[in-house]
């Protein structure tokens, strides 16, 4: 059993951008898909989404135009931005299956990809099949909210480094963004370049509702988005239900300048803009020029609360017995998407016999939503999940999280 997939389950989502590139003609995206074999994933991926069902097939239609067009053109905007900037390090964080390392490797750009490791090691390997070289590996496996996995990956570019997310902070809790924003102030630290999203300066949403005529068909997409959300680990804090105006100030706190900068210029090749009716460009257009693309250095005014963040990728240590059904495990060092599948896995070697489980979390540096999702799967098996001895931070995450209603906190 692959226990990463099981603590990371949002992954499979991303393969749809690859096809949604492919779909606007990008040549990259096609060799990707070639050589992933992965179309069927994202056919069944598409299966399971029930808005497909009952939305007519015309606003069906605009909806993936808008969609793939936003896709497409945040796709375009940072290769313009390295372009323009001459930047040739590209720290891609949650890369997902973008083509990004086939533009790279012909456009003089060393770049590292860095995901889940199901992820990594998957595309690592595509990237040896198409015949990539070089000194270090196009993709490594990481957290986002790791520091020590940031500047590992960090260390294999030499030079300024731009730094990029696209799609990521919708599925990090607030104690997340604020774990990544450190890591990404230390990479900067010492290599020095910038932060580039367009995560909070494009709603995604508003493209892709930008040419649907239906305020029926806009609610089931907007319910259905919400239910997707709620799915993948989204809570009430979650960084995905914030304002842009929330999440700049958040940012400057912590030692960042803010630039927003043009997502459009007008000049950029877009396949599908090209390719739709005329009443649906000039409502895509709107949204493209309304977008903004955020450009982010370290500020040397601010004096910004220090994030102290993990020291090492993987220091969990995980001791555990089973004694009159219960099963007691002690846990040093941090959970998070690298360390969380050590845990998932002992828990489901020893449900046998087992109706409670107690995790003693007296030295537990930090939990993220990959950890939380692990105490949710032995919820779901035993009814009887705890945690004692858990520091004030530590609780604190249960609690913005919701997690404390889930989960007895001792």
């Amino acid at each position: 059993m692959d226990y990463r997939s099981l603590v990371n389950p949002t992954y499979l989502t991303a393969k749809s951008t690859l096809l949604m590139l492919a779909g606007a003609g990008n040549e990259d995206a096609k060799k990707m898909i070639a050589a992933l074999g992965t179309q069927d994933d994202v056919s069944r991926n598409a299966q399971k989404n029930g808005s497909r069902q009952i939305i007519s097939e015309s606003e069906l239609k605009a909806l993936m135009a808008g969609s793939s067009l936003a896709v497409e053109a945040r796709y375009a905007a940072l290769s313009r931005f390295m372009k323009t900037e001459g930047y040739t390090n590209l720290l891609d964080v949650a890369c997902g299956y973008t083509p990004r390392a086939v533009y790279c490797s012909t456009a003089g750009i060393d770049y590292v990809g860095l995901d889940v490791p199901v992820v990594a090691e998957e595309l690592q390997a595509m990237a040896k099949k198409l015949g990539f070289v070089k000194d270090h590996p196009f993709y490594v496996s990481g957290d986002a909210t790791n520091a020590a996995s940031l500047m590992a990956a960090a260390n294999l570019l030499k030079g300024k480094i731009v730094i990029s997310c696209e799609g990521l902070s919708q599925y990090l809790s607030a104690d997340e963004f604020e774990q990544f924003i450190g890591g990404i102030r230390k990479v900067l630290a010492q290599h020095g370049g910038v932060w580039v999203t367009s995560d909070m300066g494009v709603n995604y949403e508003a493209f892709a509702t930008a040419a649907m005529s239906s305020a029926d068909a806009v609610e089931i997409y907007n319910k259905a988005r919400m239910k997707a959300m709620e799915s993948s680990n989204i809570y009430g804090d979650g960084v995905g239900y914030w304002s842009s105006e929330k999440k700049q100030k958040l940012i400057e706190a912590h030692g960042f300048k803010v630039e927003q900068i043009p997502f459009y210029h007008g000049d950029e090749e877009l396949n599908l803009l090209k390719a739709i009716p005329d009443a649906w460009r000039t409502a895509f257009l709107k949204e493209l020029r309304n977008s903004r693309l955020w450009k982010m250095t370290l500020s040397e005014n601010v004096l910004a609360e220090k994030i102290e963040g993990a020291k090492q990728v993987d220091n969990l240590k995980i001791d555990f017995e089973k004694k009159d059904g219960l099963l007691l495990c002690r846990v040093t060092g941090r959970i998070d998407t690298i360390s969380a599948p050590a845990l998932l896995q002992v828990f489901e070697n020893n449900y046998d016999g087992i109706s409670e489980i107690k995790v003693d979390a007296k030295d537990l540096e930090y939990i993220s939503s990959a950890g939380l999702r692990v105490l949710l799967m032995a919820v779901k098996k035993t009814g009887n999940v705890s945690v004692v001895n858990a520091s004030e931070a530590v609780k604190e995450i249960f609690e913005t999280t919701g997690f404390d209603q889930m989960v007895k906190i001792e």
